[in-house]
């Protein structure tokens, strides 16, 4: 593994502000899948909009413009489970996100409500995975400046 993605694929939350009971997690739905993301990191919620892709020898993702600047679009969906496509449709959501690592629009069918952290005991989450809030159902918390330091690496897929 080239050493330029080890510190974004190392184990364990790489957020320096680790969750705190209390705190203030966005619900966000995907599909069938529900994920939180930490209020701290949310900017602001957007309507759609169409994503272009970035003229680049290597495969980049796809951005949108907001407030002049483009900012890598990431689709919770392929997040959340293997999709073969996006599917994009006018009322879905983004989120624009955003900390040390820079900024991103995380793509949502929804944006559900707003809920206080109850820390929950630690899942089978994935490399992405900061936490889990309630433990009547456990929901993964997203491990924004890691996604934020994925988001802004030249993609190198075939």
């Amino acid at each position: 593994m080239p050493s330029s993605l080890a510190p974004a694929l190392a184990p364990g939350p790489t957020d320096p502000d680790p969750l705190r009971a209390g705190e203030e997690l966005v619900a966000v739905r995907a599909g069938a899948f529900r994920l939180l993301v930490p209020m701290r990191h949310v900017e602001r919620v957007l309507p759609a909009a169409l994503p272009a892709a970035r003229p680049s020898p290597e495969a980049a993702p796809p951005v949108v413009a907001v407030a002049g600047a483009l900012v890598p679009v990431v689709f919770a969906g392929a997040l959340l489970g293997p999709l073969p496509e996006a599917r994009l449709a006018p009322e879905h959501q983004m989120v624009l996100l955003s900390g040390p690592g820079g900024r991103a629009l995380l793509w949502v069918d929804a944006v559900e409500d707003v809920l206080a952290h109850v820390p929950a005991p630690r899942g089978p989450g994935g490399p992405l995975v900061a936490g889990y809030s309630d433990p009547a159902r456990p929901l993964a918390v997203l491990d924004v400046p890691r996604l934020l330091a994925l988001a802004a690496l030249p993609r190198t897929d075939p």
